[in-house]
């Protein structure tokens, strides 16, 4: 059971993770008018194309976006914890870091401790069952 729980939240931080760098702050134009960003065409338009599965992921991800913003930082500093293994995982490589971050044995308690709090959050947000 175990297994199964690390493999789904595995799953939902490597999507949390591309739904939030859809965005990146930068310098230039933006990729869309600020007047029209929030719009979206009606779904029933287009489901042969996805819009449907498009929104639902988009409704999910939020939810998830609210329950990993839970977490806290403090007093150790689980939503870095979160946030660098998301990194990873959409990466496919245990390249991130951070200097914040304890190493060895003590950052593998600190991530345990991390993914409970983002389980137990996921849960109470209703995008995880029991």
């Amino acid at each position: 059971m175990a297994d199964k729980l690390d493999s789904i939240l595995d799953d939902l931080l490597e999507r949390w993770h591309h739904f939030k760098s859809g965005y990146q702050l930068a310098k230039g134009y933006g990729s869309s008018d600020a007047t029209c960003r929030d719009f979206s065409t009606p779904t029933h338009w287009d489901w042969q194309n996805g819009a449907m599965d498009k929104h639902e992921e988009k409704v999910r991800m939020q939810g998830v976006d609210r329950a990993l913003t839970r977490v806290p930082n403090t007093p150790e500093p689980w939503n870095t914890v979160l946030q660098f293994e998301a990194r990873n995982l959409a990466s496919a490589a245990m390249v991130w870091t951070s200097p914040r971050l304890p190493k060895g044995e003590e950052l593998e308690i600190l991530r345990m401790e991390a993914r409970t709090r983002a389980i137990l959050e996921l849960q109470r947000e209703g995008c995880m069952s029991r």
